[in-house]
């Protein structure tokens, strides 16, 4: 029998995000659209789909206050237990440590992790991340200081970065 993944949407201009969790977290985050090409689905096969807004209330709620500059650190549970690899999850949990308003290269993330074989192994993982935003991965650049690729596109990679960075002073 496929597993319950809850979902719902929530819409913050130019996004509807598309927002999953199992019973132990936050799983996934894409766009609207993209669950009917199934990338949630090459995450996470055999998951059945509920639509449940009010158990993906807090999620939408913190989202939500994100990108109005009202919260730099997450605190809703993420579930990335049945994500990838072991290494995959661990440079996951190490891009969730990089705090708000601040880049680091894919090469410091892999000197972080006594594990990691190299930048190249590093960027993978980080590109496979199913809960963006929440785990930062747009807070992971190049070693020359360029933004590199991000699942919902360079633009909008920069424009996370610059949202943090425009509220990385306010008091709250």
């Amino acid at each position: 029998m496929a597993e319950v993944f809850y979902y719902d949407y929530v819409t913050i201009a130019p996004w509807t995000y598309f927002l999953t969790a199992s019973e132990f977290g936050l799983t996934y985050v894409g766009l609207k659209g993209d669950e009917t090409v199934s990338p949630i689905f090459s995450f996470y096969p055999h998951r059945m789909l509920v639509r449940d807004p009010k158990k993906l209330a807090p999620y939408t709620k913190q989202l939500k206050e994100y990108f109005a500059g009202t919260r730099k650190k997450f605190d809703v549970p993420i579930d990335i237990s049945e994500f990838g690899t072991d290494f995959q999850r661990k440079v996951l949990q190490a891009v969730q440590r990089i705090p708000y308003g601040m880049t680091i290269s894919y090469g410091d993330v892999a000197t972080s992790l006594p594990d990691a074989t190299s930048s190249r192994s590093v960027a993978h993982a980080v590109a496979l991340n199913p809960v963006l935003i929440f785990i930062p991965d747009h807070r992971v650049i190049l070693s020359n200081n360029k933004v590199g690729t991000y699942r919902l596109g360079q633009k909008e990679k920069i424009r996370l970065i610059e949202l943090e960075k425009s509220h990385l002073h306010d008091n709250s």
